[in-house]
């Protein structure tokens, strides 16, 4: 799950750079199916705005998707962004959490919606992948697709990050 990837990123700095390739080739948002989907995708996430209260919720309901993953081998993979398939817009993947009630249950009871939820880990992942190769990688310059705003914000928060998606439950 994506906390997971967090937490090594965060702890592994060599590994995370292959994450983040990894990332980067399999994403979505800015390569979503179709060229609508594409603009409107890129129109959602360039308006979107993170704060520790989303972060937190999305933190708690990441952590409980967790859990049910490990009882629910249906649910492993639900909230991820790319399928083997190809990039996923952002309605193609709050119809897949949706359609597993479970999941949804468990978003929901962190208090996002699923598209709050989409839209604000999507965000996250995207402005620390741009921190990242800012510091790590020795780009001068944040990707096109990543919201300077966002991740000042990681970056001003860090700390506080790294104790939201850490492993206590």
């Amino acid at each position: 799950m994506r906390t997971q990837t967090w937490r090594t990123i965060r702890n592994q700095p060599a590994m995370g750079a292959v994450l983040l390739a990894t990332w980067m080739a399999c994403g979505f948002g800015s390569q979503a199916t179709s060229g609508t989907d594409q603009q409107k995708s890129a129109r959602e996430l360039a308006a979107f705005h993170l704060s520790m209260a989303k972060l937190s919720k999305a933190a708690q309901a990441s952590k409980a998707l967790e859990r049910l993953s490990e009882t629910n081998p249906s649910l492993k993979g639900v909230t991820q962004f790319d399928k083997p398939k190809g990039p996923q817009s952002i309605a193609e993947v709050v119809t897949r959490i949706d359609d597993h009630p479970q999941a949804r249950t468990a978003i929901e009871s962190a208090g996002l919606s699923t598209r709050d939820y989409v839209l604000t880990m999507y965000c996250f992942e995207q402005s620390a992948q741009a921190l990242f190769l800012k510091r790590q990688a020795g780009e001068k310059h944040y990707p096109p697709d990543a919201s300077e705003k966002n991740v000042v914000f990681i970056r001003n928060h860090l700390k506080e990050i790294n104790r939201l998606f850490g492993d206590k439950p």
